[in-house]
């Protein structure tokens, strides 16, 4: 028997405290009818849907996945409509990278993630766009191997205690600990000619790696934006709408919020191969490898890396999606449910369990509004655009739409990757803790008949709520631009980054994944 997953149920008691049944009969007819009006098998459904083919922001793939979600949503007889806008993306066009040292040849990485036996998504891979850093500089660089652990600040401070000159070097640093825009940018404000981020083992690899077990694999790797902004780049601070004032693209590139140097990501086993050859000091304690990597060394030298990106950055087209049911009491006051649907490749975690969970619980709303139940305020669906190069399908929707959703709109809830494991991961403004913990009480722990979710999220390691900051998701714009209080809410951590940009195919997720289940009705 599939397992009924929690994420929806969360998010359903969380309009709970928005929302009232204003029609007979009693609430816990609602309740019943809700959860018999569907299966695991339409989330699971709609899932595969949208993670059949790669689907980057600006595609045909993803044009394809927006029409999934249009003609779902309008099938509901809810008023649907795509909003699109002119935005300036970014595409790998060609890269190189090869490895030399004294007395050694030089070994050109394939910069390419091993496919496995027997997976499905083999053919479809061939759509996969290569690895590469979103919004990195054009350009070449041939120079000495500096290793500058997180590529944080601290980290290039202590470089500079320690005589090592980073100017015009290659800076090797690894993901973890700050945003990979940040490790790019300080990379260049030290004064690297280019910059190389991997994936260590250490951090990523805790246990068995994939396929034998949920972890990173040694070929796995981290792809993602460089742009340290939200929103279209050429329209900052303003919407990118048809006919609009926009800046250059040369001038956007050259912007502080771009990393201004050539960067590619590599894979955790091409990370500790160039380390092998790195000589000077040994680094500290914090800044070496896990069990079986080679000692760290800071450098410069004697490894040499040739590194060629080319990138093409250009105005393309995004899609957002949104679909309203209207409420009956106060029509004029939105709740907002957000999730984005594109992704650096197939995106069965993220975003598309996300995606999934929201189209089933539009479904089942449907019905329940056939048999005569109305939400007291007005349901706002947004399936937003190209999160993944800087929030800009919902930065420019809030942007467009600023006067009337700061009067208007009530909260804003957020599923990004809404599944990815078991447990609870929630983050909030201060003014819905206090919504978040009622809503988890409310909900059965699929796993544990006897505990509710709010049980099993106390006993987990992220029982706190954690605070909105940032830019890691949707929420961005409504608590940064327009002071709307907003939740971001998953089930499950820390697996996901066994499949984050790794073919994130439904051939990598449990079959629990697929198992989403539906508000419970009584809570609304």
């Amino acid at each position: 028997t599939a397992r009924l997953h929690p994420l929806p149920l969360l998010v359903g008691a969380l309009f709970a405290t928005y929302y009232h049944l204003l029609v007979a009969p009693a609430p816990s007819y609602y309740q019943s009818l809700f959860l018999s009006l569907g299966s695991n098998d339409t989330a699971a459904a709609h899932l595969r849907a949208l993670t059949v083919r790669p689907h980057l922001a600006g595609t045909e793939a993803n044009a394809l996945a927006a029409d999934h979600v249009v003609s779902t949503l309008s099938s509901l007889s809810f008023p649907t409509r795509v909003t699109p806008y002119e935005v300036l993306l970014s595409y790998p066009v060609g890269r190189s990278l090869s490895l030399s040292a004294p007395g050694r040849d030089a070994t050109a990485f394939a910069l390419v993630q091993d496919t496995y036996p027997g997976d499905p998504y083999a053919a479809a891979s061939a759509e996969v766009v290569p690895t590469f850093l979103a919004y990195a500089a054009s350009g070449s660089a041939a120079a000495e191997v500096v290793y500058a652990n997180y590529g944080r600040r601290e980290d290039y401070a202590y470089l500079a205690s320690r005589g090592v000159n980073v100017t015009g070097k290659v800076a090797l640093a690894r993901y973890g600990k700050v945003y990979r825009g940040d490790i790019v940018k300080n990379a260049r404000d030290a004064g690297a000619a280019a910059a190389v981020i991997f994936t260590d083992p250490k951090d990523y690899t805790p246990g068995k790696a994939f396929p034998d077990g949920p972890w990173m694999p040694p070929t796995g790797v981290q792809v993602g934006s460089t742009f340290k902004g939200v929103g279209d780049p050429t329209t900052p601070m303003w919407a990118s709408s048809e006919g609009c004032e926009r800046v250059s693209v040369a001038k956007a590139m050259s912007t502080h919020d771009m990393p201004g140097i050539p960067a590619l990501p590599v894979s955790g086993r091409d990370g500790e191969e160039i380390l092998r050859l790195v000589g000077g000091d040994v680094a500290p304690e914090d800044w070496q490898g896990g069990d079986g990597a080679p000692v760290y060394r800071l450098g410069p030298g004697p490894a040499v890396l040739n590194l060629t990106y080319t990138g093409n950055e250009t105005i393309a087209t995004i899609q957002n999606v949104i679909s309203v049911i209207e409420g009956k009491e106060e029509p004029d006051r939105y709740v907002i449910l957000g999730n984005h649907r594109d992704a650096w490749t197939f995106g069965a975690a993220d975003p598309n369990s996300g995606t999934a969970a929201l189209l089933e619980l539009a479904q089942r709303l449907s019905k329940l509004q056939n048999k005569g139940w109305r939400p007291r305020r007005t349901i706002i669906l947004c399936n937003w655009d190209a999160e993944e190069y800087g929030l800009i399908g919902s930065t420019e929707w809030v942007e467009e739409n600023r006067a009337m959703l700061t009067s208007r709109t009530v909260a804003y809830l957020n599923v990004d990757v809404g599944v990815s494991g078991s447990g609870v991961d929630a983050s909030a403004t201060p003014q819905l803790d206090e919504l978040l913990k009622q809503a988890s009480k409310k909900v059965q722990n699929p796993d544990n008949g006897t505990e509710s979710l709010y049980d099993l999220w106390m006993a987990s390691d992220s029982s706190l709520i954690g605070r909105l900051g940032g830019g890691g998701s949707d929420y961005s714009a409504f608590v940064q631009h327009i002071g709307i209080p907003s939740v971001d809410m998953a089930i499950g951590s820390g697996l996901f980054y066994a499949f984050f940009i790794c073919l994130c195919s439904l051939s990598y997720i449990p079959e629990m994944f697929c198992c989403l289940h539906l508000t419970d009705c009584e809570f609304f």
